[in-house]
């Protein structure tokens, strides 16, 4: 059988697999089940679902005023989604990986999750004042400097988390440098896209390697 890269590492020893420092064990109590990885990657499949329905509305609501209005209760969901994938995420590198480098980053982030959204109805304005606008930037700037401190942290993880963490630390990074350019914001949206592929990945593998130690 060819060798799957997104395995966990194991090694061999007189022909018997043994288990690594950062599989799971079936004698820790782990405050997460496989069911919640499982809907945390199906939170960051629902995301990636999201993400262009929400800009196609907002560049439409010029047009079709209703849609403004629906942009603002995808962005209300969207930061729902994005609060509970981060706190799965934060306790799966605690608990498995022993890793708590990136816990500030990701409490940050969801901190800078949370006050956008109570921002959205602003920021969605038909003429937002310049107020408005400024802060839309600084916030903007915010989100994409945590994002680059996220993915810097990320590097330093020693868990490969199924293959995954490396595209995902380089993937936060490169969302937090364009998203802090301002002026290639939406190429960040768009590498967000591919993080949230690649994140929900690791989540679906992670539960489906949890529910086969517990089992």
């Amino acid at each position: 059988m060819p060798h799957n890269p997104y395995s966990p590492p194991t090694a061999q020893v007189d022909g018997v697999e043994e288990r690594t420092a950062f599989d799971f064990s079936d004698r820790t109590d782990y405050s997460f089940t496989s069911k919640q990885l499982w809907w945390a990657g199906v939170c960051c499949i629902l995301g990636v679902v999201l993400t262009p329905i929400y800009f196609f509305f907002i560049f439409s609501a010029s047009s079709v005023p209703v849609l403004k209005d629906l942009s603002i209760a995808i962005a209300y969901v969207m930061t729902g989604l994005t609060i509970y994938i981060y706190f799965i995420f934060k306790k799966l590198l605690n608990e498995k990986s022993d890793f708590r480098a990136a816990n500030l980053a990701i409490s940050l982030y969801i901190l800078m999750s949370i006050i956008s959204a109570v921002l959205t109805p602003f920021n969605n304005s038909a003429a937002p004042s310049l107020t408005a606008t400024l802060l839309s930037v600084g916030e903007l700037f915010l989100v994409g400097i945590i994002a680059i401190y996220q993915g810097i942290q990320l590097l330093r993880c020693e868990d490969p988390m199924f293959g995954q963490i490396k595209p995902v630390a380089y993937l936060t990074l490169a969302t937090g440098i364009t998203l802090a350019s301002i002026v290639l914001a939406l190429l960040g949206v768009l590498i967000s896209i591919a993080l949230g592929i690649v994140m929900a990945l690791m989540f679906f593998r992670a539960s489906k390697a949890l529910a086969k130690v517990q089992s």
